[in-house]
């Protein structure tokens, strides 16, 4: 239509009238920024799992059909096995329906090419989407099954966290051992940074002019607001330089072309206001009082890709602060999924915790630092505070919520991208005891029963650099009555202050 080809024709680059500033603002939560990141289309892409085959009035005699094959057979299996949990129940169950189908039976459930750990359908779409009708109805038997409860531990291991330890050891990472004056080394050679492409029109400091590349850049280094510079490849020395500020501490994202370059003003590492401190703050922060140290029992679930549970890790002081910050229920906004808004698929109630680390007496930073201690110590990861995603609050609250299968972060079994999430942990601060509301991993058989206070930690970058293809998989089980309230934080590497997680989710 014609509204669809003017989208796709308006010119962006910064000589076209057409173009608009970039502004970067703080996105709702119910459209978050994360979803643009390249490593999470995966989960988008398995939003179809309950929306392709059960949405159609005229299918859902196919589909309830179907639905009694798997259930009937995995009624045998759970029986045989003793649970409907594991990977041993799973192909248990396909081995049967395939059985059903040499067996002669004209109706029996057509199963697709597939494997096994973990779980995967392989091959084309045939009209019923019968791959992933079978994996999501494995899915709900699962979660429907609630007496077989959560999954073993595999063995147990001790994990103590000293807080002041911890603290001083960010801090020392986190403040430079010698702070420059800024009027210091004003004569300093400064390395720029060249990317091919163009800074989008706006944020602009002064008319662009005629320049060569080292008058341009002396020109941006003399002006307090310029953070850099961008222009359009000509023949002759000089070029028409547009001169470009920073937007809430960075430039807007380089966008790629051969025919443009972008000049950027490296910043100053920033330097967290903790750090700069006299002689008096130091000595009060030295009668600061901290948590003794604790010992913490660590149920692992399986060891690679790690899936850990940490019961009695947040105290009910922790949930409270958490659940304070994380609004009350008539300000939580409904969950939503990329381009679809507000859907079956994930029906639940979300908003952000924003945790300010340089405020260490609010015990929301205390209990982050923890958490993210807990991660860089048991899973192995370089991941710290400044920069992350905040805290993500959920909330359950209608016989029926839930959240359909996704992936967290990459789990196609491909190289690690820096700047990418390695690893998630759910917090459990609310649940009933009626066994709903279970964390699901639907395709390697695990499962989580929410128990509160409880931390969950699965991990899906490995020590080789590749990531998860599919153990992590996970849905939230719907839950049957009274509210599941939790704390999701994702973890990335490669984020700091500088260079947030945003930036990477714009640079992908």
């Amino acid at each position: 239509d014609d509204r669809r080809k003017m989208r796709q024709t308006t010119p962006t680059d910064p000589t076209s009238a057409m173009a608009r500033p970039r502004r970067f603002q703080s996105r709702p939560l119910s459209l978050p920024l994360f979803l643009l990141h390249s490593s999470l289309l995966l989960p988008l892409i398995s939003y179809v799992r309950g929306q392709r085959y059960d949405v159609n009035d005229e299918r859902a005699p196919v589909v309830e059909r179907r639905r009694e094959q798997v259930y009937r057979a995995a009624d045998v299996c759970a029986e045989e096995v003793g649970t409907s949990l594991g990977e041993d129940f799973l192909s248990c169950v396909v081995e049967g329906l395939e059985r059903d189908g040499k067996n002669g039976d004209g109706d029996a459930f057509p199963v697709p090419p597939h494997s096994f750990h973990p779980l995967t359908v392989h091959g084309g779409r045939d009209s019923a989407n019968h791959g992933l009708m079978l994996l999501d109805l494995l899915r709900n038997y699962t979660c429907d099954r609630v007496e077989d409860g959560g999954s073993p531990p595999v063995r147990t291991s001790i994990w103590t966290y000293d807080e002041r330890i911890n603290l001083d050891a960010v801090d020392r990472m986190s403040c430079p051992a010698h702070l420059v004056d800024d009027d210091e080394d004003e004569d300093e050679i400064v390395d720029w940074v060249v990317r091919t492409g163009f800074l989008p029109a706006g944020d602009d400091t002064g008319r662009p002019g005629e320049y060569t590349i080292e008058e341009a850049e002396k020109q941006c280094e003399g002006t307090k607001a310029c953070g850099g510079f961008t222009y359009k490849l000509g023949d002759g020395p000089k070029q028409t330089i547009w001169f470009k500020g920073l937007e809430n501490g960075r430039l807007s994202r380089v966008n790629k072309s051969d025919k443009w370059r972008s000049h950027l003003l490296p910043r100053k590492p920033t330097i967290p206001r903790r750090c700069l401190v006299d002689v008096d703050e130091e000595q009060e922060a030295e009668e600061e009082e901290y948590a003794p140290p604790t010992e913490y029992e660590v149920e692992i679930i399986r060891d690679e890709p790690l899936v850990a549970v940490v019961p009695h890790f947040a105290s009910d002081a922790d949930c409270a602060a958490l659940m304070k910050a994380g609004k009350s229920d008539e300000h939580m906004g409904r969950a939503q999924e990329f381009g679809q808004g507000a859907t079956e698929y994930r029906r639940s109630y979300s908003s952000n915790i924003q945790v300010d680390y340089e405020d260490r007496s609010d015990p929301i930073t205390r209990f982050s630092e923890r958490m993210f201690a807990f991660v860089r110590d048991v899973g192995g990861y370089d991941v710290h505070g400044p920069g992350q995603e905040p805290i993500n609050a959920v909330l359950y609250r209608r016989p029926g919520d839930e959240y359909r299968p996704h992936c967290d972060g990459p789990c196609h079994g491909g190289p690690y991208n820096r700047g990418d999430r390695v690893a998630t942990s759910i917090l459990y601060c609310d649940s009933s005891d009626d066994g709903g509301g279970r964390t699901s991993f639907t395709r390697s058989g695990l499962m989580v029963s929410p128990r509160r206070g409880s931390l969950l930690l699965f991990t899906y970058k490995y020590e080789n650099g590749t990531v998860d293809t599919g153990f992590t998989e996970h849905s939230g089980c719907p839950i049957k009555g009274g509210r599941k309230w939790i704390a999701t934080q994702w973890y990335r590497e490669g984020v700091d202050y500088d260079r947030d997680w945003e930036s990477y989710a714009y640079d992908r």
